[in-house]
This record gives C-alpha cells, structure tokens and sequence, in this order.
C-alpha cells in the first residue's frame, strides 16, 4: 500500500534522471510504493495521442508485470509510459489516478494531475502545476572518511564544475568548457570537475588540460559521490545542457552559474524556424535555463548567482499529489 493507504506503482524507463525525480517524490509520499521497470518495442515511437490506452508499446516482459491488484495512484515521466498508464487506469476499472511529471504530450485533461518545468511549452490547466525547477534527487549524504580525505586535501573554496554532455539540439564545445574551467582555476581555492555519463572523451580532456598547473580535482568516476560533492562545495558550476544538475545546483542555495552549450545542425534549424512561429520541439532546454537565470537563481561563470526558491519543487509536488488522493 502507499500514500494515504492508496496502492502506488511508480512506472520507472531507461533515463536515470526521469527514474530518480520519480522515486524521491514516490519516497517523499512516506509510503511504500511498486517500482515497474519497463522497456519498450519499437511501437514507443508511435506518439501518445496515436497509440491511446495500450500495452502495445512494451516488450514481452514488461507487459507480463502488468498484473492485478490494480493500484489506486499511477507516477510516470514524460511521454513513452503515457499509453502505458492510461491502458493501467482502464483496467482498474477507471479507479486509478494518473500523475504526470515533465510532458505528456496530450492534453493535461487526460491525466489527473501534470507536474511540469519551464522548458515544456504546455498549456495552463485546473490540474497543472508548474514548478521552478525539476525535482531535486540529490540528497543530503555524509561524507565517508575516504571522501573527506580526498575533499580535505584541496584548498578552499571548492568550485564545483558539473559536466553534462550532447543532445541532438545541443553540443558542449571542448574550447567552451575548457575556457570556463581555467576561468574558474584563475579564481583561487580548487576547482572539482565531475563528469556525468552523457560526457564526451574530448570535452573531458579538454578540461583536464585546462587545470594543469592548479589546485584541482577530477571526478570521472562514482567517488567521492555526486551528493556528498554537491553538499561540500562553495560554488556549483553547471552546463546548462542539463536540467536535473541545474535544479540540484539551485536547489543547494549556494552560488550557481551556468556556461551554456551552443546549437547543433539540428538545434539551429528549429531555432531558426521557431522564429516563423514553429514550435521548439518538446523540450526546450534553452527556455529552462533563461528562465532560472531570469529568476535569479542561476548567474553565469564569471558572476555566479544565489538565489532564493519561492517554493520548494518536491514539497509542493508532494502537496499537489496528496491533495488528489
């Protein structure tokens, strides 16, 4: 059983950053909750408002762990598991409620509540809350003895450099990078630059080449821990490629700055067309960043900004999901 005696299934994908927002808010509803791991067939490219309520999408395992009882609240992530849950609420016999977080792609009418963040373009609606940033998933963690060794041997203050990497509308410029670490190593204290699994060998390389000759730390594997390193560090510096390293950056309250990727072939056509009135497809990263630097919760390498959240992003979807059950 989960929140409120309701029967959760929280339906987790391949992307780690949508599974781990999912789970935190899961965890935060203090009950406990069904994991569904799924994996798709090639009938996931099919859009949402195409395939409607159905199983189709999911290989022959995933399918099979679709099985009564049937639970009363359904959490999902953007838009390959939205077939998924409203064949799901069908089969309880239309009791169960459907949560979205990020974009559905249908209209949030579909759903029982849509949690989203400022790079999805999505109407307002009655059931649609909008937060600053995504749901933080990095949580408070006590260094081991081996991390604070490792911390305790680089002067202070520790700039940390979060690293992410390309998408098809987005590339992160080896020179670009490597031109914001040395200007972070020119600042004094230690720069810590952590690397994410979307990085690339020649960014990271660059980077390494950028420190040379100071005071630094590289993080290319698992430790010291992404949130020990998150809880340590004075300054947090992010590419603004990622959304979920941007929200942990301000949901820690300390200085944040951002160094901005540059378009791809891809990123500059639909850019370009947005002009014409076109649309960004689905997720505009570009329209996130500016908006938390607008806020005042983000500032850029050379002028780091804290900023302060009006309202706490996993509090409030906490508030909004314990509302509708």
């Amino acid at each position: 059983m989960s929140a409120g005696g309701k029967r959760t299934w929280v339906l987790l994908g391949d992307r780690t950053g949508d599974n781990n927002q999912l789970l935190r808010l899961a965890g935060e509803l203090g009950q406990p909750f069904r994991a569904v791991q799924l994996s798709y067939n090639r009938r996931h490219l099919i859009p949402p408002r195409l395939l409607a309520a159905s199983l189709t999408s999911l290989d022959t395992q995933s399918r099979a762990k679709i099985r009564p009882p049937w639970p009363d609240l359904i959490l999902g992530v953007g838009y390959r598991s939205v077939p998924v849950a409203l064949a799901i609420r069908e089969l309880s016999g239309g009791k169960a409620k459907l949560v979205r977080l990020g974009n559905p792609r249908l209209d949030a009418a579909r759903f029982d509540l849509v949690i989203t963040t400022p790079q999805y373009d999505i109407d307002d609606a009655p059931n649609l809350v909008r937060l600053p940033v995504g749901i933080s998933t990095a949580p408070a963690l006590e260094p081991t003895r081996e991390e604070a060794e490792w911390l305790a041997k680089l002067p202070r203050p520790h700039r940390l450099l979060l690293i992410g990497g390309d998408t098809f509308m987005w590339t992160l410029s080896p020179d670009k990078i490597g031109s914001a670490a040395s200007t972070l190593s020119q600042k004094g204290g230690s720069v810590i630059a952590v690397s994410s699994a979307r990085s690339s060998r020649r960014v990271l390389d660059r980077v390494a080449e950028s420190l040379k000759g100071c005071e630094h730390g590289l993080v290319w594997g698992r430790s010291p821990r992404y949130p020990v390193l998150l809880g340590d560090a004075e300054e947090i510096y992010v590419t603004a490629d990622s959304v979920a390293m941007i929200s942990d950056a301000v949901a820690s309250g300390k200085p944040v700055g951002l160094v901005s990727p540059d378009k791809t072939a891809l990123g500059r056509f639909f850019y370009s067309a947005s002009r014409h009135g076109l649309p960004v497809p689905v997720r505009d990263v570009r329209r996130f960043w500016t908006s938390v630097q607008a806020k005042g919760l983000a500032g850029i390498v050379e002028q780091p900004v804290s900023g302060r959240l009006q309202i706490d992003p996993l509090a409030t979807a906490v508030s909004a999901v314990r509302a509708l059950i």
